[in-house]
């Protein structure tokens, strides 16, 4: 009956043996972050939320899954030995996830607390228990926190939320009643979930709750960390981290991109982290930095398409203030064209139609351009609706500053955050379409576009020539990211943009 996540492993623990490590989400929990020991008791348990391989010495376990399918909930005794069990392995200040079918969570909360174990608050799965993009704690100031600004839900959905968590007891009905839903036991007097989060600051904050998001990346992606001290209703800061070893130095280098590029990004106009301090857990840095308040633009997109072109102003206008503050001139030397062109271009010859002869374009177009003196400027590299926030009239907020630069081609912030933006006013539904309303002449959003980007030309001075190369960049970059995070069939989205790149006989939207 009872799985063992982690075998026992003679020798070496997994670590040792040089296997890849991974933090489980649901450690994040336990008090001082990560398990040293884990048991999974049960069949059901979402492979993303299972920690990795640890040596164990069968006795005790600092996180315990319970995840038991139908089957075994209905098999006579099953639940009461694995309450039993359960019980006794659990460490004093050790976590007890439970994931149980609906039907059974009121006899599995019973037979734990017969055995002596308090039951915490339901955490809410979403979107779903198998993708676990977000745990959300069933309690008043993180629920409405999250269902408010940071799920991604239809307008319709979040007034529905934040109007049905003002009712007394829909919390609880939520947590008993949802497939998604899940809860937390521990020993009576237990050091808080959470703790190591608020003790990253040496101690200055009260114990409280957090809200947990992982990245559509998957594990290569960050964990944020939402923290609520007591029953604040704002978060008091945002803790960042990689439940890999292999990324884990990701934050460390967006501590240092924050610290050189966020001065020059906030003179611009716009509100972006700060860097609070760079601590560490189970050997993984973790970047605490302060909240940036307001709105996603993602959702008041999805809310009011209208507004589109008056909330693309607010950030050109920011774009070309940066831009200008950041320019560089330098000689397009060779490493940056094939770093930027040439080597996403090869990797996805193989995939695209007629791929060998785009790629030997562009080594032409590349050729013909190497050498000549041009404008550098900082860029984000990731500027999708989802990371700029609407803090007040006129004012903006970034977020999400891994992947940036400070020199790299201009234009490709622009070039991606319009797409974006016009993909969010449709819900997400169909990015290459955006990407048409936005670059093919006669789209909804051209005549605009070609505004926005004679604006930004004329702030750091792009020649015809750089400009379309930055076009071909920009999607060239996002479509081999694609590339390598799994889509290897290259049917993805950005994919799909650079196959109308070529499809189009190299057409350009980027001449003036």
């Amino acid at each position: 009956m009872v799985q063992h996540a982690t075998p026992t492993l003679n020798s070496a623990t997994a670590d040792e043996r040089g296997e890849t490590t991974r933090t489980s989400l649901l450690e994040l929990l336990h008090p001082d972050g990560n398990s040293n020991q884990s048991l999974v008791i049960g069949s059901n348990s979402p492979a993303v939320l299972l920690p990795v391989p640890r040596a164990q010495d069968d006795k005790y376990a600092d996180l315990v899954i319970l995840a038991p399918t139908v089957t075994e909930c209905r098999t006579s005794g099953w639940l009461e030995e694995a309450a039993q069990s359960l019980a006794q392995k659990l460490e004093t200040d050790g976590v007890a996830y439970v994931l149980a079918p609906p039907r059974w969570r009121s006899r599995v909360k019973s037979l734990l607390r017969r055995h002596g174990l308090a039951i915490g608050p339901p955490i809410l799965h979403l979107p779903n228990r198998a993708s676990s993009r977000y745990l959300v704690p069933l309690t008043a100031v993180p629920a409405r926190y999250a269902f408010s600004k940071l799920l991604p839900l239809p307008p319709w959905g979040r007034r529905l939320a934040m109007i049905g968590l003002r009712l007394p007891g829909v919390q609880k009905l939520l947590g008993d009643l949802l497939p998604s839903a899940g809860f937390v036991a521990h020993r009576p007097g237990a050091r808080p979930l959470f703790d190591w989060l608020f003790q990253l600051d040496h101690g200055g904050q009260r114990p409280g709750s957090a809200v947990i998001s992982s990245s559509w990346r998957g594990q290569d992606g960050a964990v944020v960390l939402h923290r609520f001290p007591g029953r604040d209703a704002q978060p008091s800061a945002i803790a960042k981290l990689n439940l890999t070893a292999t990324m884990a130095g990701d934050r460390v280098a967006e501590a240092a991109t924050l610290a050189r590029l966020g001065p020059s990004a906030r003179s611009a106009g716009a509100e972006v982290p700060e860097p609070l301090l760079l601590g560490q857990i189970n050997d993984h840095p973790v970047l605490l930095q302060t909240v940036v308040c307001g709105r996603p633009m993602a959702s008041l997109l999805a809310a009011r398409p209208k507004r589109l072109l008056e909330h693309m102003d607010l950030l050109v206008a920011w774009l070309e203030r940066w831009n200008r503050s950041t320019v560089a001139i330098r000689p397009l030397d060779l490493g940056l064209l094939d770093r930027e062109l040439l080597a996403p271009a090869t990797l996805l010859a193989p995939l695209l139609e007629r791929g060998r002869e785009y790629r030997d374009w562009l080594t032409e177009r590349c050729a013909a351009v190497a050498g000549m003196p041009v404008p550098l400027v900082a860029t984000h590299n990731d500027l999708t609706m989802r990371n700029v926030f609407l803090m007040e009239p006129g004012r903006l907020g970034v977020i999400d500053w891994d992947g940036a630069r400070e020199e790299g081609f201009p234009l490709v912030d622009f070039l991606y955050a319009m797409t974006d933006a016009a993909a969010a006013a449709r819900g997400y539904v169909d990015r290459p379409k955006a990407f048409e309303a936005c670059f093919v002449p006669g789209g909804v959003y051209a005549k605009a576009v070609t505004r926005f980007l004679g604006r930004l030309r004329c702030a750091v001075e792009i020649p015809d020539e750089v400009a379309e190369l930055c076009f071909h960049a920009c999607w060239l970059h996002h479509a081999a990211n694609e590339h390598r995070l799994g889509r290897a069939c290259g049917l993805g989205p950005f994919f799909a943009i650079v196959q109308q790149l070529h499809r189009r006989r190299f057409k350009t939207w980027m001449r003036s």
